[in-house]
């Protein structure tokens, strides 16, 4: 049998409805159901006097549950018949134990693990009914999908078919993720992978992807946090760095240490440079020489060449930002404060949820 959060749920609903003041502890003495405490102190419970499970103490009667890891029925004792219903109860969570074992497959295993943090001993009893290896290295990658992603994690599973350690499982309507099992030097391959995989998967079924690439964990009960970290890569990603498709948590530091900024403190740094005094250099031409100008490098000759343009006609566009922020982008220092600067505009655009 299998205690858990769901397992939890399950016995708030059952019991809720039922006109018995009913009290459930776990065999350490943590009160499940209900919420508030009852007139015996949750440290009580495991010192409690048992015979064959059935122990009295103050003005409760208990019954302790061994199939169900010690789980633990309270009930007063003015009620008439209080053994007879303690064991009804008992035999109604032993059912509701049941209903989820019997409902739980592998992909809701994976869903657990990556939604609930799903670990320890009851994880790893799962992963030897359904097969999964606990220690081995992986890092999820999250697909997000403009529509319903029934049709690509069917065509994921497809592109993975000959890989028994890459794990796929669909976690929303239009997310599914991708649990690729790797070693360390692979990471930074694994761009390349995801790209060429959105491609096949885009051509298969129409949809339009955007994935986020969390970092390696060292076990399958620690991947939870490689798709926190997945997910934040999409949202940071698409604030910082808007047009992309592929976006790694690990490649994203800089953009990582900007949401960490107040937002306010962000919008008044922001605002030295780019405000309306300055609105008229930033005008679009100007942001794409200075874009094309970062990407080439600092490289003026390469960047005028690739901006169709006269080398003469780029430097008078530097020399045109200069004198309108004091800065200098062909100095390097000064073109990191620049770049910088600028990406504060993004702060807190970073902190949206992805969709």
């Amino acid at each position: 049998m299998r205690i858990d959060k769901r397992f939890y749920e399950q016995i708030d609903r059952a019991l809720a409805g039922v006109n018995l003041p009913v009290t459930v502890y776990t065999a350490g003495g943590e009160q499940v159901y209900p919420a508030s405490p009852r007139e015996i102190r949750e440290e009580e419970i495991p010192t409690l006097p048992w015979e064959e499970d059935m122990a009295v103490f103050g003005s409760m009667r208990f019954l302790r549950l061994p199939n169900l890891k010690g789980l633990v029925v309270g009930l007063p004792l003015y009620l008439a018949g209080g053994q007879e219903i303690l064991q009804l109860a008992g035999a109604l969570l032993s059912t509701l134990a049941r209903s989820i074992d019997r409902d739980m497959d592998r992909d809701e295993v994976l869903r657990r693990v990556l939604l609930d943090g799903l670990d320890g001993t009851e994880l790893e009893t799962l992963a030897l009914e359904h097969g999964l290896e606990m220690d081995r290295q992986r890092c999820a990658v999250l697909f997000q999908s403009e529509g319903d992603a029934k049709d690509v994690a069917s065509t994921l599973r497809e592109v993975f078919s000959s890989s028994v350690n890459d794990l796929i499982v669909r976690i929303g309507r239009n997310s599914t993720v991708l649990l690729r099992a790797m070693e360390s030097t692979q990471y930074d391959e694994l761009n390349e992978l995801v790209m060429a995989v959105m491609e096949t998967v885009g051509e298969e079924t129409g949809a339009k992807l955007l994935a986020g690439i969390g970092e390696i964990q060292m076990s399958l009960g620690s991947m939870n946090r490689s798709l926190h970290e997945a997910r934040r890569a999409l949202e940071i990603g698409r604030a910082f760095r808007p047009g992309g498709k592929v976006y790694s948590y690990r490649s994203l530091l800089i953009e990582r240490f900007m949401c960490e900024i107040p937002p306010e403190t962000a919008r008044r740094y922001y605002e030295m440079l780019f405000n309306k005094k300055n609105a008229r250099v930033f005008n679009e031409e100007m942001v794409q020489t200075i874009d094309k100008f970062f990407d080439c490098h600092l490289n003026v000759s390469e960047a005028a060449r690739q901006l169709y343009i006269h080398r003469n006609t780029l430097v008078y566009r530097l020399d045109k930002v200069q004198k309108a922020t004091g800065l200098d982008l062909r100095a390097f220092d000064d073109a990191i404060t620049f770049k910088m600067l600028r990406m504060l505009g993004h702060v807190g655009e970073g902190q949206k949820p992805a969709l």
